[in-house]
């Protein structure tokens, strides 16, 4: 049951993953209503991940960070790093 749930809020597993885990391992069978539901709470966690990130970004560049340097923490892009302070700047205010 401990995999199960691991599986279910695990990050690092893509959603056909967990699908797969519970389906082979747990003989749980997958309806498209709960395939749909495993696909809808993938999406809300990357969700978090995703605005979690910007925040990050956001106080780093607050705090005086180089673009370079939030690069190289966050592991993006200064283009992208850009955009994302210049989409938060009502933010930065």
């Amino acid at each position: 049951m401990h995999r199960l749930i691991g599986a279910l809020l695990s990050s690092e597993l893509k959603e056909q993953g967990k699908l797969d885990i519970i389906e082979h391992e747990y003989n749980i069978p997958i309806s498209s209503e709960f395939r749909e539901d495993v696909s809808v709470m993938c999406n809300l966690s990357q969700g978090i991940v995703d605005d979690t990130k910007i925040e990050i970004i956001i106080n780093m560049y607050e705090n005086k960070f180089s673009l370079e340097q939030i690069s190289l923490a966050t592991k993006k892009s200064i283009a992208e790093i850009e955009k994302i302070i210049k989409e938060n700047k009502s933010v930065l205010v």
